[in-house]
């Protein structure tokens, strides 16, 4: 999709299982089953997706997906597909790792950031030789420090290799990291979440990150028990879905299957997603 100066595209790495209870926390199974079926372990499917965009000097990858550390026993207790290396998904828009300026993190947990590293010999390395990685510094400061109830989501393996390069940029609230290109801090899913917007006069897409995973959370009541602050994650999502039906944006859900680009329209104050 052409926007502006950049260009946008999707990185589908596949999909995972997930237990529909957590995916689609406060409502009936009854509910959330018209989205997404169950199998015998109420494990459902959420897509893996990232998001490439491209200009006439910069190459952005926000966030990076699962990548190939998993190990096979739990890439199969997940039900996912054989592992693409980065460098396998970046070949079908005729890019190398290496060509990647900024990789932007719309938070750090492992399904949204463990392909940022790979494993090499008996070490860790990032996957990206030349690009920036940018975080909200709330985000990095919650992930190598993580709570009792945040811990499980995180992996030090998968995002601390950064530090070691001298291209960890930790940002701290709202900022445009190229022209036309704004990171957007929303809280709520984590501490530092951030969502992703590009932007020009006609036209704009965003990122919306885990405030609305999938286009089933769209409604106030819908959030997932991963959310550590889910009335925030709530506020922000009413606004960002405001905008984006004022504003016509373009909107990707990261766990949508399929990684359709949507449009929001808004019916008698009810959000409904279209496929743009």
């Amino acid at each position: 999709m052409l926007l502006g100066k950049y260009s946008v595209d999707v990185i589908n790495e596949g999909s995972m299982l997930v237990d529909g209870g957590i995916a689609f926390a406060g409502i009936e199974k009854e509910e959330w089953s018209k989205f997404a079926s169950p199998d015998e372990k109420n494990r459902i499917r959420l897509g893996v997706n990232q998001v490439l965009i491209r200009g006439s000097d910069v190459n952005i990858l926000i966030d990076a997906g699962l990548g190939t550390k998993i190990r096979e026993s739990k890439r199969k207790a997940m039900g996912l597909s054989a592992s693409v290396t980065m460098e396998e998904k970046l070949a079908n828009f005729g890019l190398t790792t290496d060509d990647i300026t900024h990789v932007v993190f719309s938070h750090l947990h492992f399904d949204h950031c463990a392909g940022v590293t790979e494993i090499s010999g008996n070490d860790i390395l990032p996957v990206f030789a030349n690009a920036v990685f940018v975080i909200q510094v709330e985000e990095w400061q919650a992930a190598v420090a993580p709570d009792e109830i945040s811990k499980s989501s995180y992996a030090l393996k998968d995002f601390l290799p950064l530090q070691q390069t001298g291209r960890l940029k930790l940002v701290n609230g709202n900022i445009e990291i190229t022209d036309g290109i704004f990171l957007e801090v929303t809280g709520g899913h984590t501490k530092g979440h951030q969502i992703v917007r590009v932007e020009d006069e006609k036209s704009n897409f965003i990122y919306i990150g885990d405030i609305c995973p999938t286009s089933f959370h769209l409604d106030s009541d819908r959030h997932e028990a991963f959310d550590l602050y889910p009335l925030n994650t709530i506020t922000a999502r009413k606004r960002l879905l405001r905008y984006a039906s004022k504003r016509k944006s373009i909107i990707f859900f990261p766990h949508d299957l399929g990684g359709n680009l949507y449009r929001i329209i808004e019916i008698e104050n009810v959000y409904k997603a279209v496929k743009a």
